[in-house]
């Protein structure tokens, strides 16, 4: 027996390490795309210290090779992106088997569109821009909370 480590306490410390290797491999991946670089490195920051695996792109055919190598749980996608509509990748990816399954959080800084992304274009979720750290984090744990629930 190691100094300092009594045997009762080694069961604790074994378990503790198990759930910290386990949690590490089964970290929530999350891709970003939004064409606002400094908007992606702060929310990939802020991701990655609350516990998620993040992919961040600012271009819809990076991010598409990303979501089909990847797979991530969830998607947060802008509304306007330079050259495609987050909309219609919003409606693409719900309309493909091999994606449908995927939530997404759509964001904008339009809140108007909330209704449209989500009752048309099958979004899950939007955060209006600009969005407070707690709140997308929310979002996030309670629609994954919610596709674990279903599955």
């Amino acid at each position: 027996m190691q100094a300092g480590i009594s045997e009762s306490a080694l069961p604790v410390a074994y378990l503790k390490l198990l759930h910290a290797f386990c949690y590490y491999l089964y970290m929530p991946r999350i891709l970003i795309l939004d064409d606002d670089k400094d908007l992606l490195t702060v929310v990939k920051s802020l991701l990655r210290k609350k516990g998620f695996d993040v992919f961040a792109y600012s271009e819809w055919r990076m991010a598409w090779d990303a979501v089909m190598t990847y797979n991530p749980q969830l998607i947060l996608l802008d509304v306007f992106l330079p050259g495609t509509d987050g909309l219609d990748v919003c409606k693409k990816l719900k309309s493909s088997s091999f994606t449908r399954h995927i939530p997404i959080i759509m964001f904008s800084s339009y809140p108007n569109i909330a209704e449209t992304a989500i009752n048309e274009f099958g979004a899950d979720d939007f955060i209006a821009k600009p969005f407070e750290t707690n709140e997308i984090v929310r979002k996030i744990h309670h629609i994954l909370s919610k596709k674990h629930a279903s599955a």
